[in-house]
């Protein structure tokens, strides 16, 4: 049985990139050989998106979206994201999780998706951290933030075989996904802030995971609005998950 590909996209006032993105999709879809669906988590976004995904939804059947009321932030979409997917989803399908501001390039899911199947990955991140990855128009306290992440979590929640701990570029296995979140009862994600990417894989590093990088072009400079990413808040953040985060209880959930 072919595995099913679940494309996620937060999104909040994207009006401009998303249709692009959606686009560059279409194509994947045609190329790729398993059968796609993408669901975008339209985070109560007060420009055209709305509109925008009305539209594309009804050309396109494979194409889904849901609606917050107001702004709750990525955390809060990730969440929804997850929880929706493995309602439905098989173990062995995947979920891509990308951003919707045209910065990511939706044609590296192709050969993502191969190599979680070639060498059986519960999770790869899209990383600017590992041989071949580049950034492109992204500004030098972005880079050393983004550098800074890196080492902070490497020493406190280090995952073998990862360095890029906040890029939302990444595919997961839904069967792991869904045993993660039975783990942490439905807790995976505590925050709504954009620190929700890195604290997914802080508790992963707790529990144990398969994981690798496939090198990630960011094309930063094609990003057709403002960065919603509070730079000092998710600082923050990442320092309360020392608080935060512990290793859970795995006696009911079956450790790995």
């Amino acid at each position: 049985m072919i595995s099913k590909v679940f494309i996620g996209l937060p999104a909040y006032n994207e009006e401009r990139a998303l249709p692009v993105v959606l686009d560059k999709i279409h194509y994947v879809k045609e190329s790729i050989g398993n059968p796609l669906e993408v669901i975008v988590i339209n985070d109560g976004s007060t420009d055209a998106t709305r509109k925008i995904l009305e539209e594309y939804s009804s050309q396109y059947d494979y194409i889904h979206y849901m609606n917050h009321a107001a702004n709750q932030g990525l955390g809060a979409a990730i969440n929804t994201l997850f929880q929706t997917v493995i309602k439905y989803a098989e173990d062995e399908d995947f979920l891509v999780t990308m951003d919707a501001d045209n910065t990511h390039n939706p044609l590296h899911i192709i050969d993502m998706i191969k190599k979680m199947n070639e060498e059986k990955l519960d999770l790869l991140i899209a990383s600017r951290f590992v041989e071949g990855g580049k950034e492109i128009g992204v500004p030098i306290l972005r880079k050393l933030y983004s550098r800074g992440a890196k080492y902070f979590f490497k020493l406190f929640f280090n995952i073998k075989n990862i360095n890029d701990y906040s890029s939302g570029f990444r595919v997961y296995r839904i069967g792991y996904l869904r045993q993660s979140m039975a783990i942490y009862q439905n807790k995976l994600i505590t925050t709504n802030g954009f620190d929700c990417m890195a604290e997914i894989l802080a508790r992963f590093s707790k529990i144990g995971i398969k994981a690798a990088e496939y090198p990630l072009r960011l094309e930063y400079h094609l990003k057709d609005s403002q960065s919603k990413m509070n730079v000092a808040e998710t600082i923050r953040g990442y320092f309360d998950l020392l608080r935060r985060v512990r290793k859970p209880s795995l006696r009911k959930a079956g450790q790995r």
